[in-house]
Parts: structure tokens; C-alpha cells; sequence
């Protein structure tokens, strides 16, 4: 696969991480972008994805930044004690850290995830859909509270979803590039939301096992193989969350398909 380059935009949009906060990392010395181009503008590249997903998994551990540039440089060992260390302190904060105890299980070692990630990538003839989200994007931070908004919606309307929830997203959108959608049945008008169709055709999937920490790395593959392939795609792309935490606590467990649009 190519070592493929990215805008600082696309790039926080398929590791679902702020342009600002990838900004605020060069500053600090945290994560610096592959190049930066005559222009001043940051490239980043297919290659970078891994540690900004291991940077992103430390924070939803509970690492601070400061730890976290240590943990970058620290062996094996070393992050299996500081993982467990963490654990035994937000462990006294209560259940509310949940998601963090399940990831540090993974990092000091005591849990090994059953599903690995290959990235397989599939083409489907898929149908005419019709999804009903809100009117305005939202950034990555607000993507969870996005979908609380649009199924309380539903339920207060007494509209039954037809179908699985759905991360709509066009990486040159910006930042507040994400819509939460759910498929319906019929055109529904609700204050505050509107109804999309996505058209029938050919569409470019893959699966990605796990916590979304580490998701840019299938849209990497993705968008690597229909560059090889001479494949044209149209957006949005298409998260479908087949498993997440409305189902499970435990990030590990989540099952997630990106599909785009593509003409072969």
C-alpha cells in the first residue's frame, strides 16, 4: 500500500481528532506533521497513523500529555506498570471510568482483544437508503451527544429506526464535518433535523474491530486501495456501528464498517 498524504483537515477527520488539537500537539512536540509544505501548510501521512492512534488511546486512558510523551519513549514493561498504575487510580474515582479501566486492561496486557484487523476490503451493490439526521455538522467531540439528540427525537415521535446508526462525514468538510443518522422507513419532518438519501450503486467496504482511538488506520487502507485500484469515490463516507457502546462498555468489542461510494 502507498504511504499516503494527508491535509491536516483530512487527516483529523479520519482519526476523528480536531485540527486544533493536531496544531497544539506540533507546539508542544508531541506529534509533528510529516512535512510542512512552502505554503506552511501541514502534511501528514498514511505512515503517522499509528501513533496518533496511540496517542489518542492514551488519553482515553487518563494519561495527561506529560505522560503521555513519556509513554511514547517507554518499553513495553514500563507502559504494562504505568498502564496498571492508572487503573488502580481512576479505579478509585468510580464507575464512571469505565471505558478507560477496559482500555487499560488491554495496555498493561491482562486483556487481549479476540478479533485482529485486517482490513479486508469488500465491494457491494447497495440500495437506495433514506436517514434522517440533524441539520448542522458537528465536530468529533460532540459526535456521541449528536446521536443522543436524534434517537430521544425519534422516541418522542414514537418513529421506530429502520436499520443500524450511521456516521456520515466528508473529510474536507472541516472540522464540524460529521452528521449522526439513523435510517427510516419514510420522509419524516422533525424541527431541527432533516432527511438524506443515499443512492444505490457500487460501494468500497471495509471492518474495523475496536475502539474508534485507532479508526483512521481503516480509513487509510480504504482510501490507499481505491487510490491503487483507480477507483473515483463520492462522499460522504459511512461509519455503520454494528456493535458500540450503546451494546458494550468494553471498547475492544466494538464493530464498525466504513463504506464510500465508489465508481469501479
Amino acid at each position: 500500500m502507498p504511504n499516503k498524504q494527508y491535509s491536516i483537515g483530512e487527516f483529523a477527520a479520519i482519526n476523528k481528532i480536531s485540527a486544533r488539537m493536531l496544531r497544539h500537539y506540533d507546539k508542544i512536540g508531541l506529534f509533528h506533521p510529516d512535512a510542512v509544505l512552502e505554503n506552511g501548510y501541514r502534511s501528514y501521512s498514511s505512515g503517522q497513523i499509528p501513533a496518533i492512534s496511540l496517542i489518542k488511546k492514551y488519553q482515553s486512558c487518563g494519561f495527561t500529555l506529560a505522560e503521555i510523551s513519556h509513554l511514547l519513549c517507554a518499553c513495553e514493561e514500563e507502559i504494562a506498570v504505568l498502564a496498571k498504575e492508572k487503573r488502580l487510580e481512576l479505579s478509585a474515582q468510580g464507575s464512571r471510568q469505565e471505558k478507560a479501566l477496559q482500555q487499560l486492561l488491554v495496555l498493561s496486557g491482562e486483556y487481549v482483544a479476540t478479533i485482529p484487523n485486517d482490513y479486508a476490503m469488500s465491494y457491494t451493490q447497495q440500495p437506495e437508503r433514506l436517514l434522517i439526521c440533524p441539520e448542522d455538522p458537528v465536530c468529533e467531540g460532540k459526535i456521541e451527544d449528536a446521536f443522543e439528540v436524534l434517537y430521544a427525537a425519534l422516541d418522542a415521535a414514537l418513529i421506530h429506526p429502520a436499520g443500524l446508526p450511521h456516521l456520515l462525514s466528508d473529510l474536507e468538510a472541516g472540522s464540524a464535518s460529521y452528521y449522526a443518522a439513523i435510517p427510516v422507513s419514510q420522509e419524516i419532518h422533525l424541527a431541527g433535523f432533516i432527511c438524506r438519501t443515499l443512492s444505490e450503486g457500487w460501494y468500497l467496504s471495509t471492518q474495523h474491530y475496536g475502539s474508534y482511538d485507532d479508526i483512521g488506520a481503516a480509513y487509510d487502507r480504504l482510501l490507499c486501495h481505491a487510490q491503487v485500484q483507480g477507483c473515483q469515490f463520492t462522499p460522504p463516507f459511512l461509519e455503520c456501528y454494528f456493535l458500540d457502546c450503546t451494546h458494550t462498555s468494553n471498547p475492544t468489542e466494538y464493530i464498525t464498517e466504513i463504506s464510500i461510494k465508489i465508481t469501479p
